[in-house]
Parts: structure tokens; sequence; C-alpha cells
């Protein structure tokens, strides 16, 4: 009985408070970044709060929920058919810090940008914890291709109808199928088509 619960409670959208012991955490404090302003500022178009200050999204073909306190960033991973489900590994964690380049120290540039623009020292302290995303590649010129004369929600359905048409299926979370980007293999297929 309890494990049969525990496999339904294991795919559905979590929540740190939920279940605590199937996250791990990095320590970053929102000065250094901040999810709610990057995850949604236009750079990647596949996180969506699903929960509140509870952001979802596939990363490294393996799908996310990260939420954070003011000293530290807290993940889980969805492993779907992969046969076990815990906290986050070492390894995995380390996805997750190289996309945000938690190695850059965001004050370090804060300062230095604020010292030579006035306009930017003006401004930082609306914006702290804001970074830039080190992303695959491909999927962020694809990205970028559909952003032409676009705005960020069409941007987002552009972008999670080619995954859904080209993409592996990864996860399904409550009434939310995941899928992974595609390969440029599957995108050069001859049955691409605009979608």
């Amino acid at each position: 009985m309890l494990a049969g619960s525990f496999l339904l409670w294991s795919m559905r959208h979590r929540t740190l408070a939920a279940f605590p012991a199937l996250w791990a955490s990095i320590p970053c404090p929102r000065s250094e970044l901040r999810l709610d302003l990057v995850l949604a500022s236009g750079q990647s178009f596949r996180w969506r709060e699903q929960n509140p200050a509870h952001w979802t999204g596939v990363l490294g073909n393996q799908v996310w929920t990260l939420t954070q306190t003011e000293e530290q960033i807290y993940c889980t991973v969805y492993r779907g058919d992969k046969g076990w489900v815990g906290r986050p590994t070492p390894e995995e964690l380390k996805t997750v810090h190289q996309y945000f380049q938690l190695d850059v120290s965001l004050a370090q540039l804060y300062h230095h940008w604020s010292s030579v623009d006035p306009h930017f020292q003006e401004v930082a302290h609306k914006f702290q914890g804001v970074r830039l995303l080190q992303q695959d590649p491909v999927e962020c010129l694809f990205s970028f291709i559909c952003s032409s004369n676009n705005n960020i929600a069409r941007i987002t359905g552009m972008v999670e109808r080619l995954c859904q048409a080209f993409g592996p299926q990864l996860i399904q979370l409550d009434d939310v199928i995941y899928h992974g980007f595609p390969s440029l293999q599957a995108l050069a297929e001859p049955s691409w088509r605009c979608i």
C-alpha cells in the first residue's frame, strides 16, 4: 500500500514542504540568483511556475523542480523510468550549478558594472540575482530563431510545440507531459514541418 501510493505521489509536481527528503540544496543567496527573475526573463522558454515559487522545467534531458530560500536553491529531479526515486546526486546537481553559472560571482560583476556605469548603479538593486544561463547551444539557437518578432508567451508555445513534435517524452507529472529538446538529427528529418 505504501509503495503504490508513493509511486503515485512521485509522479506529481513536488513541493519542498510536501516531501523534503527528495530535495537537495545548493548554497546560493538570492542576491546571486533569483529564480523568479531569471527563469521568466525570456532567456529560456522551458520553465513554468507549477506551484507557487516552484519552477519545473527540462534541463539536461531531465525534468527538475527548483525553489529557493534566502540562502539556498533547492532541487528535485524526476527520473521517470530510470527506476529509482531519491534526492539529486552530486553529479546531477552539477548540471544545475553549470546551468546557472554559479561559479561566477554576480556580486563582483555588479560592483564592477556599477563602478563604470552610473545608470547600472541606479537600477542594479532592482535586479539583484539576474544572471545569464548556460544553455544547450542547439536549444538556445532554435529558441532564438523562434523569437524573431514574437513575445515570450508565443515563443514559449512555439518551443513547447517543437519539443512535443520532435523531442523525446521524458515524464508526465500531474497532467503535464515533459519532453526533451529534439536532437539535430530529429530536426533534420524530412518530415520536419513548421509548427
